[in-house]
């Protein structure tokens, strides 16, 4: 955020930021961003893959001009997710694509578009995606997003306990929970992360492993890749203990107990 001030300039247009660090887990200052590219007259984008499956999201609180998610990250469908805009943004802008139910009027010279949001919905549309998605929506809303926030608090409290407590790991990203959600980015000394991958399914254990699509981040971290343990709604505390047994598995299996 020191740097940030001084990289948003007059010639800035738009500001796009992750809501929540797919990399690290890390919570991002949005609302504090969104008041620094506003105050150049900059518009902001952000990315919620990450952020609209765990946090409860009030886009009017962030006060951001777009924001966007994908379905499957909260249960949804695949090939299926949604943009919110302002409204007068949506009126603005023309539309990227043609097709049916995305036009007015249209004449050999020229044509008008239907209201927003049909007139960023030309073709066919995914009806099945959209059915799903409504699903997986209503069913996050019963449980409640304060009850989702809290138990994954607990999660991420817990992890961050019991990995600490193993010999030769590095968590990456923020050390308090209330900062983060629970994604622990580890690096296990004397284990790549494929190998370290590969010992924990053997043990039913499904991580990532690899640059995650941050390779800048990497290098800013001084790692090849790192391992990630990604937890939701339906993880447990028990199967963090899980996670912290193949680790000690697998520090036997490399010779690094």
């Amino acid at each position: 955020m020191d740097q940030l001030e001084a990289l948003i300039g007059e010639r800035t247009r738009l500001v796009a930021v992750g809501h929540v660090s797919n990399a690290l887990g890390t919570i991002h200052p949005v609302a504090e961003i969104v008041e620094l590219a506003h105050r150049a007259g900059a518009l902001v984008l952000v990315d919620g893959a990450q952020g609209a499956p765990h946090l409860p999201v009030d886009v009017q609180a962030l006060g951001c001009d777009f924001y966007a998610f994908s379905g499957h990250k909260l249960g949804a469908p695949m090939g299926i997710g949604a943009l919110w805009a302002r409204r007068e943004l949506l009126d603005a802008m023309p539309p990227y694509q043609g097709g049916g139910e995305m036009i007015d009027v249209v004449e050999l010279e020229h044509c008008t578009y239907a209201e927003p949001p049909h007139k960023f919905e030309a073709g066919t549309p995914n009806v099945a995606g959209a059915v799903g998605l409504a699903a997986a929506i209503d069913y996050l809303d019963s449980i409640g997003h304060d009850v989702l926030w809290a138990h994954e608090q607990e999660l991420t409290a817990y992890g961050l306990e019991r990995l600490g407590e193993v010999p030769g790991i590095r968590l990456f990203g923020p050390p308090e929970p209330r900062d983060r959600t629970a994604v622990f980015a580890f690096e296990a000394d004397g284990i790549h992360p494929h190998d370290l991958a590969t010992i924990l399914d053997t043990e039913g254990l499904a991580i990532r492993a690899g640059h995650h699509c941050t390779q800048p981040l990497m290098r800013r971290l001084g790692v090849p890749a790192t391992a990630r343990a990604s937890c939701y709604l339906y993880n447990t505390v028990e199967e963090l203990d899980r996670l912290v047994e193949g680790l000690h598995l697998a520090r036997r299996v490399f010779g690094v107990a």
